[in-house]
């Protein structure tokens, strides 16, 4: 059931605005990372903790959110999510030290978390549950905007006055994006719609049925694999090729054209196919670009190109798969959008926390831990849409 409000122009560029804070806090960081552990004199596995624990905090508190927001209505979260994510910025801004970095960090993640849930929620709520996959797939298109223009800006942005400059621009567009959506985002969570007993009794439903955690846990998988490569990439390619700060961004360019271009696709094509379809072809294509990646590196060595070319591909699985994934897990239960939601986000971000923490700890100076831990990854997405596939609707 759609809610009776209109779209206009400004309500999508005001979802779009939400669906950034998440690259922001993310993909606009992962080029100075380097530059951080060089500030702090730190190994690369305690420099890897301001993404991983950044992400995990967003991963926790996108379970909250979609909660919270089934019980209290999508705009009240939302607008406290983002001065959440504000604060954080304007903490990393200030850090004197690592421990409060990775202080700011948590909050700036905790924060983040809200973007990409509710604006999902929000578009299911306001274009109902026959167009929402179209609906993601062009919001996930126009969000892909993000991490495609965050890494070369955070590059840049590290050269020329280092990476506090960073957190000055997030803080920055923080208070803009909260004054769009104050003006422009409406409640779109109906007055008379059931919600849970509790913020988290929804989850309990879901994660019994094969169907929902298989859609749930493959755009999981792939987004680890993702942050898997890019981040040990960024690594790799400063201590083997001496690439700095704003060469790394700039080649992380193959990843969000790659994720746009399946993301297009989709929006193109799969409503032409099932959901189960497109979540299976997102792991094939990602199964076949671990194999290109372990093989390209294997024989041609590290080069810029072996590292980031390859990532072109996993992008473009992620784009393709990831709006029907979605879809699908929201389909499970009408009644729990918003805590699907919450919850495919949340793995979206715990997984690639986790493995691309465990690359850097195995990290020994050569691609081996990347490459291995970004397979087992897209093995397990495409072990997951089957699953969902072959589970009872």
């Amino acid at each position: 059931m759609t809610m009776p409000f209109r779209p206009r122009w400004y309500f999508f560029i005001a979802l779009v605005s939400i669906t950034f804070i998440g690259p922001l806090s993310i993909h606009l960081f992962i080029p100075a990372m380097p530059a951080v552990k060089e500030a702090f004199g730190v190994s690369t596995g305690i420099a890897q903790l301001t993404l991983s624990l950044g992400m995990l905090s967003m991963a926790c508190f996108t379970v909250a959110y979609g909660g919270l927001s089934d019980r209290f209505g999508r705009k009240r979260v939302l607008l406290g999510g983002l001065v959440l994510f504000t604060c954080g910025a304007a903490t990393c801004m200030v850090a004197a030290n690592m421990p409060m970095l990775l202080a700011g960090r948590i909050l700036e993640g905790a924060g983040a978390g809200c973007g990409v849930v509710l604006a999902r929620a929000i578009a299911r709520d306001v274009y109902g549950p026959d167009r929402v996959a179209q609906v993601i797939a062009y919001l996930t298109a126009a969000y892909v905007l993000g991490p495609m223009l965050a890494p070369p800006i955070g590059g840049h942005l590290t050269v020329l006055f280092g990476w506090r400059a960073l957190f000055v621009l997030a803080s920055v567009v923080g208070l803009v994006v909260i004054l769009a959506v104050a003006f422009a985002v409406p409640e779109t969570r109906a007055r008379n719609a059931g919600a849970p007993r509790g913020v988290f009794a929804g989850y309990k439903s879901l994660l019994r049925r094969r169907r929902f955690v298989g859609f749930m846990l493959q755009p999981g998988m792939m987004s680890a694999a993702f942050f898997t490569q890019a981040t040990a990439a960024s690594f790799l390619a400063a201590e083997h090729l001496g690439a700095d700060a704003a060469k790394i961004g700039l080649w992380f360019f193959a990843f969000p054209v790659g994720f746009m271009a399946g993301s297009f696709i989709s929006g193109r094509v799969g409503a032409n196919r099932s959901i189960e379809f497109m979540t299976i072809l997102g792991g094939v294509i990602g199964v076949a670009n671990g194999a290109l990646l372990f093989g390209w590196l294997y024989f041609g060595g590290v080069s810029m190109a072996a590292l980031y070319i390859p990532g072109m591909f996993v992008s473009l699985a992620q784009g393709l798969s990831m709006p029907y994934a979605q879809a699908g897990a929201m389909a499970v239960d009408t009644e729990l959008a918003g805590s699907a939601s919450g919850a495919v986000v949340f793995s979206q971000f715990f997984w690639p926390a986790a493995l691309q923490q465990l690359t850097g700890l195995l990290a020994d100076g050569t691609w081996v831990p990347m490459a291995t831990v970004h397979f087992a990854a897209v093995t397990a997405a495409l072990l997951a849409g089957w699953m969902a596939a072959r589970a009872e609707t």
